[in-house]
């Protein structure tokens, strides 16, 4: 099991290494894009620098997932399937489209941070 400071110092190495590669998040316009053979993903693990993101587009959600593929409905974080579904009936919601990133990053879980394109 990680450790608090190195679930952390992950996330603020993939913030850093996220603006030194000028990364942007995953800009999702059709349902096709939205994978159900997930994982691994599709969208960039952008960390700490999620909080720039949050400067230039409106949050819409940020979803707790299960990154192993081994989640099972009814648990806090979202199964694969469950995960899909959401981007689905986000992207819906947002016409324009979605941009998604990876947040935050732990042992077999994760955040995905979600803002209207």
């Amino acid at each position: 099991m990680w450790s608090l400071e190195t679930i952390i110092r992950i996330n603020e190495e993939a913030g850093k290494r996220a603006q030194g590669m000028g990364l942007d998040p995953y800009l999702i316009e059709h349902d096709y894009q939205i994978a159900d053979t997930m994982p691994p993903f599709p969208f960039p693990h952008l960390g700490d620098d999620c909080a720039e993101v949050d400067k230039l587009y409106e949050r819409v959600d940020t979803l707790f997932c299960d990154s192993s593929g081994y989640g099972t409905p009814g648990e806090d974080a979202l199964t694969t399937y469950e995960l899909v579904e959401r981007l689905s009936e986000l992207l819906k919601e947002n016409s324009n489209g979605i941009l998604t990133a990876i947040e935050e990053q732990g042992q077999f879980q994760l955040y995905v941070a979600v803002w209207k394109a």
